[in-house]
């Protein structure tokens, strides 16, 4: 009967040990292989083209969360580049409260990102408008972080609590704009975790094998 239950003891570690291995060793491969110098975990690039003046979008629809079996939890860092197609024309990149980002582009037609992951998005309209173009956006005060310009773009946000929207506009606010854009998320809890996966799938493999030699 000892032996019996030692086996049955020493197979559940193998499997919980298992399970914590593929885990830990998914997220350090993850890092490893996906995460750029700065430890992002980066989009494809998505070219986007629209007619209207911005292309704005929540946290809530940008999904670059490693597909792993272990919650990361809720602390990141989102990160926007972006540049215009024209490498004539500067690009404006901005984060801000949601009630004053629709408040400034209230009277103007704009694309709403629906959803993006690694690989895709996409987009809705909103349609209504005033007729009347919105004032330039670098000199708005409301911005959380921009940055605007010729050339690449960038902008990062650690993730908290409240209602914001990112904005990608033309510097000089001018209706239809084409950017190329990549989306990233840092993850500061990847290695981290990973690496207590690890040990503790190593834990629980030591601790299975002795169940079994005690069974045999």
């Amino acid at each position: 009967m000892f032996r019996i239950l030692m086996g049955l003891l020493g197979v559940a570690g193998l499997v919980a040990a298992a399970s914590l291995l593929f885990g830990g060793g998914s997220l350090l491969l993850l890092e490893a292989t996906l995460a750029d110098d700065d430890g992002f975990l980066n989009s494809v690039p998505f070219n986007i083209e629209v007619d209207g003046y911005a292309v704005v979008a929540g946290p809530a629809e940008i999904d670059l969360t490693p597909d792993v079996p272990v919650d990361l939890g809720e602390i990141a860092t989102l990160r926007i580049q972006t540049m215009n197609e024209d490498p004539t024309r500067g690009i404006f990149v901005g984060i801000a409260d949601t009630t004053n980002m629709d408040s400034y582009l209230g009277g103007v037609p704009y694309a709403i990102v629906e959803d993006l992951d690694e690989d895709s998005f996409s987009l809705t309209y909103r349609v209504e408008a005033s007729g009347e173009a919105p004032e330039s956006p670098d000199d708005q005060p409301f911005w959380i972080d921009s940055s605007c310009g010729p050339g690449l773009q960038t902008i990062e946000w650690e993730i908290e609590t409240g209602d914001v929207s990112f904005v990608v506009m033309n510097e000089d606010a001018a209706d239809g704009i084409s950017f190329e854009t990549v989306v990233g998320a840092r993850i500061p809890l990847i290695h981290p975790v990973g690496m207590g996966l690890l040990l503790g799938g190593g834990a629980a493999l030591a601790v299975a094998t002795i169940l079994l030699a005690l069974a045999l």
